[in-house]
Formats: C-alpha cells, structure tokens, sequence
C-alpha cells in the first residue's frame, strides 16, 4: 500500500507527463493548421469557370474617334516594368434595357413640371421632347422620355448679366448642390451618393468656355458626379474626364441662373444579376491597342502621338447608349492625361 509521500510523487510525475503530453499537443496541432494554410496557399483551389450566363455579349459601343487624331505610338513604363498580371475572368451586369411605355411621355411632362417647365413639350423624336421655358434668355431641356435622361441649358451666351455676380460655389458647394438637385427631383441613386466628384474651372469668353487652372480665373464651375466604385473598379464613361452627370455652375443665385447647365445619362445597372466571363490577357490587350484596335478616351496633352503608358487596370464602361450589360475594360493611362479603353471580355464570347 502506497505512503503519502509515494502518492504524492507518483501524482507529481502524472501531471508532469500530463503538462507535457498537453503542450506537445498544442504545438502539434498548431504546426498541422500552419502547415495546411501554407499549403492551401502554395496549392489554391482552381476558380469556378465562367458561368457565361447571358452568353455571347454585344460589342461595346464607343463614340465614333475623332478624325483628327495623330499616329500615336506607343512605349510602356509601368511601376512593375512590365504590364501587369490581371484577373482571367471578370464580372458582366445585367443592365435593363427600357423599350416604348404608353405612361412613358406623361411621366416626362410630371417630371418637367418638378423642374420648373409648364408648357407642353415640342417632339424631337419618338423618344425625345423638348421643353423651353418662358421668359428670354430661355432654359431648354431635351428628355429621353423613356430612361428620364435629359439635357438642361440656360442661354447664359444672351445674359449680359451672367458675370456680375461673383458667388461661384466651392467644389463642396458645388457637389452638394448638385446632389440637392438630384435628390429634390427624385434622380439621386446610391452610387451616385457615394461617388468622387471632379471639378473643373472654366472662364467664359463668349462663346467660347476654356479651361484655366485656378478658381479665382474661373466665370464657371463645372462638378462632374461619378458613379461609385463595383466590386473595386472603376465605372468610367466615354471620357474619363466627363462624368455622364455634370452640373455647370454660375456665380449667381438667382434662381434660374445659378444652374447653367445639366447633362444626365444614367442607366440603372441590376448588381444581383450578374455572369462571369474569360477576359483577354494584358498581352493581348496590349497588342490591340497598339493596333489601333482601342479607343482613345482623352487625348490628353499628347498631339505629337508620343504616348507613355504609366498604369494598366480593368475598370467597367459606361456609354452613353443604352446597353444591355456593363461590361469590363482594360484602361490604359498614361502621361499627360492620356486614357485609351480595350474592351476586356474574351472576343469568343462577344458578337
């Protein structure tokens, strides 16, 4: 039969081997999950394949080029020395399209009167009417009755007074009230809440309205509102420096005045339904666009066509055109405020 001091030392040495045998089992164990993440992500699972849901995709559709383009060529200086490595398959949104609707031109005029026109429309054409207000200089806005797309512009080029006043809004002030014009007549979506806004400084010398680079030389502001970011990309229009939704500002408050002119083109795009698809390589990309096979976005200031490419990324296009789905572009950018866009989707999978 076993002393107290046995008991006490064989209790001792069984906690002991207990401690032990724990410890080993801690380190086991957590060698075992270091060991699998490192292999997981030395061996990553293959990506699902492109579900090409919505099958062959319409070509994009860019504003004709302009005729008076240089021969550019091109040289790539990248940060990485080299064009980048992009993902194989990117995202397409449904974007849905609007056909004729009979309650159609009655919403336009309700939504006419919300901003201030009482008269009936003139028809420019099946789906665009024309509204002038009362009173010289006169405001006109043409609406697309179909999307609510429109075009407003005051006559400032009659107005001798459009220049006495000098309260030219900040570029806060001018995004703000931008976005208080949208949300009063019902135009403020999401992304647009949460944009970037650009601005641009503008002297007007009649008729002509030229860029210069400071506020105090500027007649007019001009706010450019973008659409936000989807899943980590850009949503660029035609022109990278011309939002689809700009508002040109005058330095009065005169109601009427102050708001010289709107452009709006927003098309709606539907991010729960969604299709994966194949995207060209940045090689390929490349190629085309040395092949003139891209679309120049903005010049920038390189007339001489001698074109430095600094950045590469994929970004989503949207046109001015309805269109059926947003798709991915490869966006070339480069010195001097150069932007060229190659569409990105796999060319199998476009008609």
């Amino acid at each position: 039969m076993l002393n107290l001091t046995q008991t006490s030392f064989y209790v001792r040495r069984g906690l002991k081997i207990s401690g032990i045998l724990l410890v080993a089992f801690l380190i086991t164990r957590a060698a075992f999950k270091i060991s699998s993440q490192l292999w997981k992500k030395a061996h990553p699972e293959p990506p699902p394949p492109p579900t090409v849901t919505f099958g062959k995709l319409p070509k994009l559709i860019f504003p004709n080029q302009l005729a008076d383009l240089p021969k550019i060529s091109y040289k790539l200086e990248t940060i990485q020395g080299s064009l980048p490595s992009l993902p194989d398959v990117g995202k397409v949104y449904f974007m849905p399209k609007k056909g004729p609707n009979l309650l159609a031109l009655d919403r336009a005029k309700q939504q006419a009167r919300k901003m201030g026109f009482r008269n009936e429309p003139e028809t420019v054409s099946e789906t665009t009417y024309r509204w002038t207000s009362q009173g010289e200089p006169a405001t006109v806005m043409e609406m697309d009755i179909n999307y609510g797309n429109f075009h407003l512009k005051y006559d400032y080029n009659n107005d001798p007074e459009i220049l006495v006043d000098k309260n030219l809004p900040t570029n806060q002030q001018a995004a703000q009230e931008a976005k208080t014009f949208l949300v009063n007549n019902g135009f403020l979506t999401d992304d647009l809440n949460q944009g970037t806004a650009e601005f641009e400084y503008l002297c007007f010398e009649p008729p002509n309205l030229n860029p210069v680079l400071s506020f105090s030389e500027a007649s007019f502001v001009q706010a450019n509102l973008f659409r936000a970011d989807l899943d980590e990309l850009k949503i660029l229009p035609p022109n990278p420096k011309k939002a689809n939704i700009s508002f040109l500002f005058s330095g009065s408050r005169t109601p009427g005045k102050r708001i010289l002119e709107i452009n709006y083109t927003y098309f709606p795009i539907e991010k729960e339904t969604f299709a994966t698809y194949p995207l060209k390589s940045t090689n390929q990309a490349w190629s085309e666009l040395q092949a003139d096979k891209g679309y120049i976005a903005y010049l920038g200031q390189n007339q001489n066509g001698q074109v430095t490419i600094r950045k590469v990324y994929l970004a989503f296009y949207d046109s001015f055109e309805p269109q059926h789905y947003l798709q991915p572009i490869f966006v070339f950018e480069g010195d001097r405020n150069f932007f060229a866009y190659v569409p990105a989707i796999d060319l199998k999978w476009t008609d």
